[in-house]
């Protein structure tokens, strides 16, 4: 701000000028004071500016790393969620298919125990025709002894009574001639017809051995595949269990504790409870297990749980190979039996 002078102080230089200087001077310095001043907090109003602009940047910084990091937990998710569906999809026409199996096992079973049953009648039969080929045959020989006997006695009788007269001679010729040779005949004709049924005996033993003989390998090997299933199904529900876990801890991890979707975690009574459960069913029932059972979970655990109901997929076929092979052989067997009687 510029020395203000007044008219008096310029026509009289000399006189006063001393007095305006030091006018003038007291408020240079009051003025400089206050431009000091004003500087001094312009520059403490720069550096905190300079502070606040530093923070602010800061800040956004932060916010571009949250903004980052959510967008990536983002696609994680809808990762997740894609690979979640596709899990599901698969699990889904597994089940299916497992389902399709499952009935066609049971049917192959159900044929199995039929056949059982109709190899059993039919051994049943055969043991009571064979009761009653021995009967006969016990009857036969007791009528051929009875008849070679009565042979016997005639011809003593013959050898013993003298001859009385020439008729007399003749008739008892006659008499005696004639009884052996219908005597001999039947015994052959009895002879042939015990060959006959000893032959049909001895068929039908063979036939009775060989029926027993596969019932009893059909017997041994469906209990050896429910045996085998009965293992599988254990396995299989420890293992659903052990990813059922799995999953829970990764809900419960992604989802907090007081929410409303929060699960707690199965414990190892409920396991128990889960196993006895599922024991009390069918054999077959529960390698099906419902869709409310079915998780997704990662990749290893989901191809752990489809190799599995693969593998019990190609475990079930075999024995329906063997079932069906055996089948045909004892049907086979009873044609072949049955050919040679006719």
């Amino acid at each position: 701000m510029s020395n203000v002078y007044m008219l008096k102080d310029i026509k009289d230089r000399g006189g006063s000028k001393g007095a305006g200087h030091q006018l003038g001077s007291a408020y240079e310095e009051d003025v400089e004071k206050k431009l000091y001043s004003a500087f001094r907090s312009k520059a403490e109003i720069n550096d905190l500016s300079e502070g606040l602009l530093t923070k602010i940047s800061e800040y956004s910084e932060r916010e571009e790393e949250f903004q980052r990091i959510s967008t990536d937990v983002k696609n994680k998710i809808s990762r997740l969620n894609a690979v979640n569906t596709r899990l599901r999809t698969r699990l889904t026409s597994k089940q299916i298919s497992h389902n399709e199996l499952e009935a066609k096992c049971s049917a192959e079973i159900k044929l199995l125990k039929s056949s059982i049953k109709s190899l059993k009648g039919e051994a049943t039969l055969a043991q009571k025709a064979s009761f009653l080929d021995k009967v006969k045959i016990i009857s036969l020989e007791a009528k051929i002894d009875e008849l070679e006997a009565e042979l016997e006695n005639l011809k003593q009788e013959w050898i013993d009574s003298p001859p009385r007269a020439s008729q007399d001679s003749n008739i008892v010729r006659g008499l005696l001639e004639e009884p052996p040779q219908i005597n001999s005949s039947e015994i052959d004709s009895l002879r042939l017809e015990l060959g006959q049924v000893k032959e049909n005996l001895n068929s039908k033993k063979h036939e009775i051995e060989c029926i027993e003989k596969g019932i009893k390998a059909t017997d041994t090997i469906y209990k050896q595949e429910l045996d085998r299933l009965s293992s599988l199904q254990l396995n299989l529900i420890e293992e659903n269990s052990h990813l059922r876990g799995l999953v829970l801890k990764k809900d419960n991890e992604a989802v907090p504790e007081g929410s409303a979707e929060h699960v707690p975690p199965i414990t190892s009574d409920a396991k128990e409870k889960e196993s006895e459960q599922v024991l009390k069913e069918p054999q077959l029932s529960t390698l099906n297990p419902p869709p409310s059972q079915i998780f997704s979970v990662g990749g290893a655990e989901a191809k752990s749980l489809l190799a599995t109901t693969s593998t019990i997929a190609g475990s079930l076929m075999m024995p329906m190979i063997i079932y069906s092979i055996l089948t045909l052989l004892l049907i086979a067997i009873i044609w072949i039996v049955v050919g040679k009687k006719l």
